[in-house]
This record gives structure tokens, C-alpha cells and sequence, in this order.
């Protein structure tokens, strides 16, 4: 398979306090990662990384093989629309529907007319099964469906990269299953992701991959049976705390 993204040497931190001190690891084609670490090691500013939202210190970077690390913030814009990132939270603005939610990004970087618009936002509020939530305001919504919603946003464009950031905390069985339904739609499409979580269960099903992150580095890189037949501490310590 061919890496769609490709992480070299990454070195990051936050004045004295390192946080990644050589990552490197690739991405292929349609695969799915699952990124876990103990809190603290830097799940989601490695995610944030990626797409430039924290600026590395060291390291590279490449997304189809072009280097994407050194850009400018203008050529970030258009990596994001390939590389989409959603939020723990949701991040859904407050004061607009669902509808206008989702197409934000559509109006923003594409040349759609509106009726277009609103027929990419039903046809990915059908994906989620969010159909019925269109005129809903995001206060309108329980958690569970505000991920999915965020969900929808982050896929509207049609990225080929999809940076889940805890995308079950704090959701009951049920609502896991729907986001979990959700995520395995856009893996049938052929999406790839890196699903960052402290969910193993969830980790199993959708992910193709591990890798842990331990002191800086990757301590762990394999595949879910690897991960599962291990019997290193370090990677046991996740088995038993599941």
C-alpha cells in the first residue's frame, strides 16, 4: 500500500517541557490508526501538529510525499481541506443551526451555489443519520449527536484524512455505537484516520493499527493482534486498564 502521510523525526515542546522528541511513523491508504498514550504524552498536539495547528520544532512532515511542516498559514488552508480534524468537543458554533454548521466550510472553500450546498449537507447529514437535525440548533442536541454533527462538518469537503481527537469521551454505550457506525461508513470510502482515544474497545474496532505513545516516542507500533498478543509491560498496562 502507498503512505498517504508521513511523519519524520517530529520534535516538539512547550518551553522546557518536551513533549515529542523524535516521532516518526506513516500513514497508508484506507488505514486507520489508533494513537494512545497515558495522559499528558501529547495525543492530541501530535494530531494538532499534522496540520500545523501547533508549530513543530524539529521534524517533517509529508502528505503524498510533498512536504507540508514548513508551509504558510494560506497554504495550511487548502491541507485542511484534506486533512480534517474533529474535535473532542464537537466544536459547533453556538449561534447557528446545524444546517449552517455544516455548510460553513462548503461556502468558505468551495464555489457551490446554495442549492448545491444544501444538497452536500443533507446527503452527509443522511451519512450520520442526522437527517431530521438540520434545522436544530446545536443546543438543541445531546452530546452524542453534537459529535455527529461535528463529524458531518469535518467530512463535508471529502478529505482524504480524517483526525479523530477523542471522538467517544464522555458518550454512553449507545451514542459510541452510532459515532462508532459513523466512522466505519468513512472507512468503507476508503478514508484513512488517525483515531487519537482511551477507549481500546473502540480502538479495536476501527482501527487497523496501534501505536503508543511513551516518553517522547512511539513505544508501541503494530498491528491490533500485535497489540493484543504482546506481552510487554508497557503495553500490557492498556490491556489491563481497558
Amino acid at each position: 500500500m502507498m503512505n498517504i502521510l508521513e511523519v519524520k523525526n517530529l520534535v516538539k515542546s512547550f518551553d522546557e517541557k518536551i513533549i515529542h522528541q523524535g516521532i516518526s511513523f506513516s500513514l497508508e491508504v484506507g488505514e486507520t490508526i489508533g494513537l494512545l498514550g497515558h495522559s499528558g504524552t501529547g495525543k492530541s498536539v501530535l494530531l494538532r501538529s499534522l496540520i500545523g495547528l501547533e508549530h513543530i520544532d524539529e521534524g517533517e512532515v509529508y502528505f503524498h510525499q510533498k512536504r507540508i511542516d514548513h508551509l504558510t498559514e494560506q497554504q495550511l488552508y487548502a491541507i485542511r481541506t484534506k486533512i480534517s480534524y474533529s474535535f473532542q468537543n464537537a466544536a459547533l458554533f453556538d449561534s447557528i443551526s446545524v444546517f449552517e454548521n455544516i455548510a460553513y466550510p462548503l461556502f468558505e472553500h468551495t464555489k457551490l451555489t446554495e442549492e448545491q450546498v444544501e444538497v452536500r449537507v443533507r446527503e452527509i447529514l443522511k451519512t450520520v443519520n442526522m437527517e431530521d437535525a438540520i434545522d436544530l440548533m446545536p443546543s438543541d442536541l445531546s452530546g452524542g449527536m453534537q459529535k455527529r454533527v461535528g463529524l458531518a462538518r469535518s467530512m463535508v469537503l471529502n478529505p482524504e484524512i480524517l483526525l479523530y481527537d477523542e471522538p467517544t469521551a464522555g458518550l454512553d454505550p449507545v451514542n459510541v455505537e452510532m459515532v462508532l457506525e459513523v466512522m466505519n461508513r468513512f472507512k468503507s470510502k476508503g478514508l484513512s484516520g488517525i483515531l487519537v482515544t482511551h477507549d481500546i474497545p473502540t480502538a479495536r474496532k476501527i482501527c487497523d493499527r496501534i501505536l503508543i505513545l511513551k516518553e517522547g516516542r512511539i513505544g508501541f507500533n503494530g498491528s491490533i493482534e500485535d497489540f493484543d498478543k504482546s506481552d510487554d509491560p508497557f503495553v500490557q498496562s492498556f490491556l489491563l486498564g481497558q
